[in-house]
């Protein structure tokens, strides 16, 4: 059974990573800022840990997670010391306040209920930042950790709101979820497939429906 990216060569160490861990977005379909709504102008900023290692073992796309297709991607090592705060939370400060919203995580989930916490800490410090991304863990699981960092993720988008917008994956009993339409087909009413695969709209920015929708699923097309 695999345990952590196929792509070992490319977990970073962060003593010798002279770049940001905390990147601008270049990807097309998640677009370079927010277009729309709330959080509009936003520029997106993403953060890549490494998957498997930090993601549940009841993740549905455990081994046919999109990271088998990404050799290139910079996976940030979510056991050394220095990513969290000497790291992540600078590029936060040397932003100087300027407005962005973060996608967790582009591989990788949250992989402790400290880790959830420190956005907690960042969304208290930093009013200039917004959060979005999905999670596989879940407050079902058979795995208490998960179930625990489940929970936690709740209780932070309870505090934070649009701030703070994690869906659960395949979590077909929340309407706050982004599901596999290899699990359930959309539903009238509840959910919607994304617009962006559905090639509706350009991409995210131009979207808003994970973070500013949240009484309806979203249903994704497997990558």
């Amino acid at each position: 059974m695999l345990t952590t990216t196929i792509y070992k060569k490319n977990i970073h160490d962060l003593n010798n990573y002279e770049f940001k861990v905390l990147k601008p977005s270049t990807n097309k379909k998640l677009g370079k800022k927010v277009l729309k709504g709330k959080f509009k102008d936003y520029k997106f900023l993403t953060l890549t840990l490494v998957e498997r290692e930090t993601c549940p073992k009841d993740c549905f796309h455990w081994e046919t997670c999109y990271g088998n297709n990404m050799p290139f991607a910079h996976r940030m090592d979510s056991k050394d010391e220095q990513l969290l705060k000497n790291r992540i939370y600078e590029d936060i400060k040397n932003l100087n306040g300027k407005k962005a919203l973060i996608r967790l995580h582009i591989l990788g989930d949250f992989f402790s209920i400290s880790y959830v916490m420190f956005w907690d800490m960042i969304l208290k410090d930093f009013p200039n930042i917004a959060i979005y991304g999905y999670t596989a863990n879940n407050i079902n699981s058979k795995y208490k950790d998960s179930r625990s960092i489940a929970s936690t993720i709740s209780f932070l988008t309870s505090i934070h709101k649009e701030r703070f917008a994690i869906r659960f994956s395949n979590d077909l009993k929340n309407l706050f979820s982004a599901n596999s339409f290899d699990v359930v087909k959309p539903k009238k009413g509840e959910s919607i497939l994304c617009p962006v695969q559905e090639d509706k709209t350009p991409n995210c920015g131009s979207c808003g429906l994970c973070w500013e929708s949240t009484n309806r699923q979203i249903i994704f097309k497997t990558h």
